[in-house]
């Protein structure tokens, strides 16, 4: 392990592996086009409103006057209501970062001021469990599924939004917070005797989530209770245990994730393993163990081979279990966050394009499908196919909260922070192509054309201070690019161009054809009854009884948009839901635009998909995915398989 150093004048450590990739401070990227308009009703919505401001925060707040989550007549010691402040407060000091709104950023810090004088104990505890000790629950019951407890798992959330706020903000009270409970959390599990993996969840899967937090804390503070709770957590992770909660030592197996666990509807819990690697990434940046890295590389190397859902995700309903062969996608909408911040930490830390890739079709398709249009409200489960997306039901007593709307407006700032970055060789990188603006230190990046919905190029343009390379990335699926009119052959994803000092435009066209891709679908018989469950779901979608998919498809994809049919596209219900699959029968596919009519008025743009073969020919009514599907309307259906 390489020694972490610090400043000289500070006991602030400072990380011992720099990033490959750079990118902008927040507030100084922004998203325009279609994806900014998106956004931007989102911040509306659960940001700047007097909704926002009123009824949602204040019933996030009375959780911890209620104490719903231990009490035995409520929560039976299983509640998460305490993760619901953190996850409102790192929206709302995200929002005030992005939008640079001095107004909204003082609206946060006078509510959470309050929030810590009312509610911190004088020991530093913060949670809404009512008896601070209770971090599992039945520990010696004969089921190890009966020690379900989130009161680590909340208190993450706390802590990570007083961090946010701080970083936002400079406030030195909320840091303070913060620290109080870093120093309570590893005080208390050395009275207790307990280690992070005998707390909360999934062998503590749960509760170890906490440790990218703790990280931020400790490069701030130097805190050292946080980097021995950091610690602690990589202990339990990378050690030979037999535990499921040794997912790095378990990241060396062959085997596939699901095969792991003899439950893995039960232990191979995506949303917190996300969580866990994004923290266990940010380790190795920080201590430089390599060992680190390299285990959450080969688990990334399992979720792509194995667990990338056909929304572009992963999992199937928050779980691994062969996502990438399941024929009835689902894809928790917190899934798609944490997916997304995975894949952004291993773009910086290693530079490959290729997580762009990734970052960019899990946010157009899964993301973007789960987001309603008017941005208050969004999806527990995106499905591949249906009559609507499984809308996210208010959670554990809360009217107002649920975990995935509470998780939303955090991907459009990832994404947003993704679009352009500076290498450490000095090097300009282009990284997304939808609509943006990003300043990178004295350099201004601008992208336009309305990529990937539009029939034209896009359109680069860059303000450089001074003359330099500026890389622009490729996508894997476009085997060349053109720039300017003259073909380019990518290397490595990326194209380089000069630079000059002053203002530089570049019009880029890549290869958009649609791309038919077959499905490896496989029986859903060894989890027929949880297919079921989640896809009809039957007491909140009936109408989707009937509906589980037995055979696999093909998906259609142009460029990184996964193509759809839908009643918003002007597809028919037969042959959105019912029509026999084109798999392994020869079709050629080509697309061509559509003209806009009442029928398809709806979605972001409408195309005809023309399929062909010996003299056969099809034309189906199509759309991206998101735009066939982000609406809550048991009227509507809707199918990404052909």
């Amino acid at each position: 392990m390489r020694r972490m150093e610090t400043n000289e004048t500070s006991a602030v450590p400072r990380d011992a592996i720099p990033d490959a990739l750079s990118p902008a401070r927040p507030g100084d990227a922004r998203l325009l086009g279609p994806v900014g308009a998106a956004a931007d009703a989102c911040l509306r919505a659960r940001a700047l409103s007097d909704w926002a401001q009123g009824p949602m925060y204040d019933e996030a707040e009375n959780a911890f006057r209620t104490h719903w989550d231990d009490d035995p007549r409520g929560g039976q010691g299983w509640g998460w209501q305490n993760e619901y402040w953190g996850k409102t407060m790192l929206c709302f000091a995200g929002a005030a970062s992005y939008r640079r709104d001095p107004a909204l950023a003082a609206w946060a810090l006078d509510k959470a001021h309050a929030f810590v004088r009312a509610f911190q104990r004088p020991n530093g505890y913060l949670s809404t469990y009512a008896n601070e000790d209770l971090l599992r629950r039945n520990p010696d019951g004969p089921d190890p599924r009966d020690n379900a407890c989130f009161n680590v798992w909340g208190r993450k959330y706390t802590l990570w939004a007083l961090v946010e706020l701080h970083k936002a903000t400079g406030d030195a009270e909320c840091l303070a917070a913060a620290e109080r409970m870093a120093d309570h959390l590893a005080a208390q599990l050395g009275r207790l005797g307990l280690t992070l993996d005998r707390t909360g969840t999934w062998h503590g899967v749960s509760s170890m989530s906490i440790l990218r937090p703790l990280l931020e804390l400790y490069r701030l503070t130097g805190n050292a209770n946080a980097l021995a709770l950091a610690k602690d957590a990589i202990r339990a992770f990378t050690a030979d245990s037999g535990s499921p909660c040794a997912i790095l030592h378990d990241a060396l197996r062959p085997e596939p994730i699901a095969e792991w666990h003899p439950e893995p509807t039960f232990w191979a819990k995506a949303y917190e393993i996300l969580s866990c690697l994004e923290g266990c990434a940010d380790w190795y940046r920080l201590a430089g163990e390599r060992g680190v890295l390299d285990a959450v590389l080969a688990y990334e190397r399992h979720l792509v081979e194995e667990e990338l859902n056909p929304m572009g995700s992963v999992g199937c309903f928050d779980h691994f279990v062969h996502s990438a062969h399941r024929v009835n996608g689902m894809t928790e909408l917190c899934d798609v966050v944490h997916w997304i911040r995975l894949e952004r930490e291993l773009l910086l830390l290693t530079g490959d394009s290729a997580r762009a890739d990734r970052i960019e079709e899990a946010f157009l398709n899964a993301f973007l499908a789960g987001v309603w249009r008017d941005g208050r409200w969004g999806a527990h489960i995106v499905r591949s196919h249906g009559t609507r997306h499984l809308s996210a039901p208010p959670q554990v007593g809360m009217a107002l909260h649920q975990c995935c709307p509470d998780n939303m407006m955090r991907a459009f700032f990832d994404y947003a922070g993704s679009q352009a970055a500076r290498a450490a060789d000095g090097a300009l990188c282009v990284l997304l192509y939808t609509d943006g603006a990003v300043a990178l230190g004295g350099d201004r990046v601008e992208v336009s054309g309305g990529y990937p919905w539009s029939d034209g190029p896009v359109v680069v343009r860059a303000e450089c201070e001074k003359a330099g390379t500026v890389r622009l990335r490729v996508p894997r699926w476009s085997a060349t690019v053109e720039i300017d009119g003259a073909a380019r052959e990518p290397r490595d994803g990326w194209v380089e161009v000069a630079g000059r000092a002053g203002a530089n435009a570049w019009s880029l066209r890549f290869d958009m054809s649609p791309r038919i891709v077959n499905w490896t679908g496989r029986n859903d018989d060894d989890i027929r009854d949880y297919v079921r469950s989640f896809m009809e779901y039957r007491n909140k979608t009936p109408e989707m009884a009937g509906l589980v998919r037995e055979e696999a498809g093909v998906r259609v994809l142009s460029g990184p948009l996964v193509l759809a049919k839908g009643r918003l596209a002007g597809t028919s219900r037969e042959e959105t839901l019912f029509a026999a699959t084109i798999r392994n029968q020869g079709w050629r596919a080509s697309l061509h635009p559509a003209p806009r009519t009442a029928a398809n008025a709806a979605v972001a743009r409408p195309w005809t998909l023309l399929l062909e073969r010996a003299g056969e020919s099809r034309a189906i009514p199509v759309a991206d995915f998101a735009s066939v599907s982000n609406v809550d309307d048991p009227a509507n259906w809707f199918s990404l398989w052909f």
